[in-house]
Order: structure tokens, then C-alpha cells, then sequence
């Protein structure tokens, strides 16, 4: 299906750059949150393509990427909400989960939880997210380094990891 895979690359490229702004974000509305979800669905649905293609390297698929698992509390109803997560996941129980892409793929392409976390200054960190029928069990939490390591990696058809730095002022800047 996908035979000129170098158009869905540079869109990948042009995603993860989009991404990687909302360190520095300060001002943020619905149309942000929107743009964002689209961003990282279209990321993630582009390179659940090129894995079934076979138009990526295995060094790609291979990766491992940390997400953390929350989960829900014993008789609680899974919320979309935000403001809510606190009181229908166990936030402060979560543990660490080692994901290929593919594993990620598909949960933010089936999700019915999608919410970027950001300080209240306005710094976007993260992204909470599940499956519809991961809600009913748990919620999920990766870092945005991650997030666009994944898509760089599958634009760049290379492994690639990068850390994120503080600058004196601050604001974050990802090397």
C-alpha cells in the first residue's frame, strides 16, 4: 500500500517538529489540544503502516519505550476527563512498561483516553491515553521525548533517542 513511504516520512518529520514546540507552549485552547491529538493519531496510524509495510527497519520496530500504568480504582467508571483522573486511577501506584511502537500504535489509535499533561505554566510533558478497553482497566502515561523519538525514528527509519534539558530561564529544550 505504502509504495512512496518518503512522503509519509517528511509528514512524520513535519508532526514530531509540531510536537516538540509544545515544550515551549505557553497559551493553550481547544484548537491546541485538537491539533495535538490529530498530530500524534496521524504519527501513530503512519507508522502502524510502514511497520505492516515492512518499510521499517527492525532496529525501528524493535525499540522499547517506557510508559507508565495506572490503574483504575475497584468500582470506578473510566473517566475522559482529566480532572478526574486522580479520583478513578491510582496515580501514585503506577508502574513502568517497557513498549515496542507497534504496542503504542495501537493504543493511541484505538484511544478513548487522550489528554496531554502540561504544567500549569504551560509546558507540555506527556500524554495520558488508553484504549477503550484498556480504560476499563487501567490508564496509560508516556513522556513526550518518547512520543517523538517514535516518530522520529520511524521518519528518519533509525533508532533515535534524545533528552530533555532545562535551560537556565527554565523552559525546556530537547537535545
Amino acid at each position: 500500500m505504502i509504495e512512496q513511504h518518503s512522503y509519509w516520512r517528511r509528514d512524520l518529520a513535519s508532526f514530531a517538529r509540531a510536537l516538540e514546540k509544545r515544550y515551549r507552549q505557553k497559551r493553550w485552547s481547544k484548537l491546541t489540544q485538537y491539533k495535538i491529538e490529530k498530530e500524534v493519531f496521524l504519527s501513530f496510524y503512519i507508522i502502524r503502516k510502514l511497520i505492516e509495510n515492512k518499510r521499517l527497519k527492525p532496529s525501528v520496530v524493535a525499540s522499547r519505550h517506557t510508559v507508565t500504568w495506572y490503574p483504575i480504582i475497584i468500582g470506578a467508571t473510566p473517566s475522559t476527563d482529566p480532572k478526574t483522573f486522580v479520583f478513578t486511577y491510582l496515580l501514585y501506584h503506577g508502574w513502568l512498561e517497557e513498549w515496542a511502537p507497534g504496542e503504542i500504535c495501537n493504543q493511541f489509535i484505538h484511544s478513548f483516553i487522550f489528554s496531554p499533561f502540561r504544567i500549569p505554566r504551560g509546558d507540555m510533558l506527556g500524554i495520558f491515553f488508553a484504549s477503550d478497553r484498556e480504560s476499563k482497566t487501567g490508564l496509560y502515561y508516556i513522556k513526550l521525548i518518547p512520543v517523538i523519538d517514535i516518530i522520529l525514528s520511524a521518519a528518519r527509519n533509525r533508532p533515535i533517542r534524545r533528552t530533555l534539558v532545562r535551560n537556565a530561564d527554565g523552559t525546556f529544550k530537547v537535545n
